[in-house]
């Protein structure tokens, strides 16, 4: 069971982190919790794995990159070797295993154009166990802000 205290800090984290010298003592503010503790839970949820990654949303073509969604299927025994190397690269951003044909599916951000992307994908491609990987680029930007109340 998610304590009150705890709810607080992981929906106002999810909702706004303010872009200020000490985000963590100003989320806090926000909501009547220390900076300490804050950042005491958020550390427990990120070390239990319920927390990923905390960090920003970018523009990112704005700031030239360009990406893809990219989906592999991969032989069984090699998923797990495959997604760990994947998700090596800085620019994935999300790897996970999904059930069907196609079975991990990656984003994939590079700076500069779509060759840049292309050719990591290639050397994805590469890797022993994938079987087949197709990309998916942009070709439309949809922005949705997702939050998952807790």
């Amino acid at each position: 069971m998610v304590k009150r205290i705890d709810k607080l800090v992981l929906d106002a984290a999810q909702a706004d982190i303010p872009a200020v010298s000490r985000p963590f003592a100003a989320l806090g503010a926000n909501i009547g919790v220390s900076e300490a503790d804050v950042l005491r839970i958020l550390k427990a949820y990120k070390k239990k794995g319920v927390v990923r990654r905390i960090g920003g949303s970018f523009e990112t073509r704005k700031l030239g990159f360009s990406s893809t969604l990219a989906g592999m299927r991969v032989k069984p025994a090699s998923l797990v070797s495959v997604a760990k190397e994947i998700s090596k690269f800085p620019g994935v951003t999300h790897c996970y295993e999904r059930e069907g044909e196609l079975n991990l599916w990656f984003t994939l951000g590079v700076r500069g154009t779509m060759a840049g992307v292309n050719k990591k994908i290639a050397a994805f491609r590469r890797l022993p166990g994938v079987e087949s990987c197709y990309s998916f680029p942009v070709k439309k930007m949809f922005k949705i802000k997702t939050m998952f109340p807790i």
